[in-house]
Formats: structure tokens, sequence, C-alpha cells
């Protein structure tokens, strides 16, 4: 599955980041796919349990739990090889929010708001 596919599949943004890699970010990390597989990463991540992280499936590296320079408890963490069955399980860790689809009735109420 491509991050193409991923991202459409489950209504999610999908950005490009300096390196100019195609990635779904979040608040806490971020998903992207290598080698056909899903694949999340957080880089000064507010710590989670590591059951929280292994119930994700796929390979777990865990760094160590250490204060930034703002003093605040921070942790790194990647997992390569996430079942597309944990899919949703690791959107919500990487706390990625979904695009909102408006119906219809909504959208012409969003529109009409727009034009006062």
């Amino acid at each position: 599955m491509t991050i193409e596919q991923f991202a459409e599949q489950f209504r999610l943004r999908m950005v490009r980041d300096e390196c100019g890699d195609k990635i779904i970010p979040g608040k806490r990390g971020h998903l992207y796919c290598a080698g056909g597989e899903l694949c999340l990463m957080v880089v000064d991540g507010a710590p989670a349990n590591r059951s929280r992280w292994e119930a994700l499936g796929g390979k777990l590296w865990l760094g160590d739990i250490s204060p930034n320079s703002a003093g605040r408890r921070v942790q790194d963490v990647k997992i390569e090889g996430i079942p597309i069955e944990n899919a949703l399980a690791a959107i919500q860790m990487a706390r990625c929010r979904q695009k909102r689809i408006l119906s219809a009735e909504e959208r012409e109420e969003c529109l009409a708001r727009l034009r006062k």
C-alpha cells in the first residue's frame, strides 16, 4: 500500500517533509510508508506506556525518556511494519486528524456564512 492510498482510505492529510518525502503529520509524530509498509516516527513526543506502542505491532525502537531544554519529559519512538489492522491505533497514537467531509447542506451553510 502506498502512502497516497492509505491517506485516501483513512481521510488523512498528506504533506511533504523537509526531505521532500510524503508523510501524514500528527501532533505527536508522523506516519509514512517505507517499502510498502506503514511506519510511525515520534521525535521528542510525550512519553506513553511501552505496551501501547507494542500493541501497534511491527518492529519497535524506543528511545529513553529524558527532559528537553524546557525540562519537559520527551521520548523518541520508531515503529516499522505496522499491520494494516492496527492502522487506526497508529493514527490515534500519532494524533493525526482526519479530513472533515461536509454534507451538501453543511457546505451551503458554510458558503452562506462566508458571503456575509
